[in-house]
């Protein structure tokens, strides 16, 4: 469901069809709607993840990029540290494939460069040094050979590798295909730029170790920036100089946020091949590239955008209701609203919050299988 749908949902549920007697703009929808995503979100965010490398001896890092700039991170949920056993991660592919021209079709004219991953259960290695060559008219077809196979490991074994390619003349490569075995090592690349334009990058962190079960969540502290600003650490993971963290004299807005870890010294990162996973909310994308809003709760933004629409319409300079006494510093007054109009207001904002509070408490049980895995409590508040 896309933005347009929600406006077409409001439009019917208010009674305001096309034409000359249209009360609301779309770009008075959007507004309410917006107002309605962001009080839905404070209810029930929308909960992504980023896995973020620890960093030696450190306890505090900055919060994680969000998935979406225009969706920043509203809070952290849960953090689980280590997310992979010590010591089980894979080495990234120490060399690239062999590259050779064939006769065909296919790719374009100019510079290709070539990488690779290795693939486990855990994830995927970081990507191996680029190998590179260049095309010429009727030689558009790369041959790759001697592509790198993992070495036997009875603890973390090799399902498959990933070929990473650019577009011509380009320096992003992106996935070209998978391999899912530990064997092949030849591969005839005639795919397009086009077709590979928009699958993933290469990862810019080592995921292939094994995963730890059961997750490890860890108590944390948010807005720890206030005391030990993420602008402090250095990277290489220490706080600097002594006494050179959270001294500045910015304002606290300067800092961006951070949060620290509660880890005894013995569980501290001894280097960098820990990962952590940490889960964080954000408010919920509604617009016309696309929804996180669930499609079972799209009637719940739909009642609030029409009761925050109602309530911005019985604004007397709106509506042509009379003022007080129409001077500069009159008071909103009520009592030139219609009566009918208020109270239609009235229950569509109290049935708003109403919904609010219960996917609230639905929320909460759910929660339950953080440390009652599966048993789930028979109670539904809606039936």
């Amino acid at each position: 469901m896309l933005l347009s749908d929600i406006e077409n949902a409001v439009r019917l549920d208010l009674f305001d069809p096309a034409g000359a007697s249209q009360r609301w703009s779309n770009a008075d929808l959007d507004r309410s709607i917006d107002r309605a995503v962001e009080r839905y979100s404070q209810y029930y965010p929308n909960i992504a993840y980023a896995d973020m490398q620890a960093q030696p001896y450190q306890r505090t890092y900055p919060y994680p990029a969000s998935w979406n700039a225009n969706c920043p991170v509203l809070w952290l949920e849960r953090v689980l540290y280590p997310l992979q056993a010590y010591g089980t991660t894979l080495n990234a592919p120490t060399s690239g494939a062999s590259l050779a021209l064939a006769a065909g079709a296919g790719l374009g004219l100019g510079l290709y460069k070539y990488t690779l991953t290795f693939l486990t259960q855990g994830g995927e290695t970081t990507p191996s040094p680029l190998t590179q060559i260049t095309t010429t008219s009727g030689n558009q077809v790369v041959n790759l050979t001697n592509i790198p196979t993992a070495s036997a490991n009875s603890n973390n074994s090799v399902i498959g590798r990933n070929l990473y390619r650019t577009s011509a003349n380009g320096n992003i490569p992106t996935l070209l295909a998978t391999l899912a075995d530990n064997t092949t090592t030849s591969y005839t690349d005639s795919t397009s730029d086009a077709s590979i334009a928009s699958t993933p990058g290469v990862p810019v962190l080592n995921t292939s170790g094994v995963m730890l079960w059961p997750a490890r969540s860890r108590a944390f502290a948010e807005y720890s920036g206030l005391y030990d600003g993420a602008n402090a650490l250095a990277s290489s993971g220490n706080m600097g100089g002594m006494g050179g963290a959270g001294r500045a004299a910015s304002a606290l807005g300067a800092n961006a946020p951070a949060f620290t870890l509660a880890l005894s010294d013995a569980e501290l990162p001894r280097d960098n091949t820990i990962l952590m996973r940490i889960f964080y909310a954000t408010r919920h994308q509604l617009d016309a590239q696309g929804c996180t809003v669930p499609e079972i709760h799209c009637d719940i933004i739909t009642l609030g955008a029409c009761a925050y629409a109602l309530e911005a319409y019985q604004t007397p300079t709106n509506d042509n209701f009379a003022f007080q006494n129409g001077g500069v510093n009159d008071r909103f007054d009520d009592t030139a609203i219609p009566s009918a109009w208020l109270r239609a207001s009235q229950n569509r904002m109290k049935q708003f919050q109403q919904r609010l509070e219960e996917i609230k408490r639905q929320r909460a049980v759910s929660s339950i299988s953080h440390t009652n895995w599966g048993r789930i409590h028979p109670r539904w508040w809606r039936v």
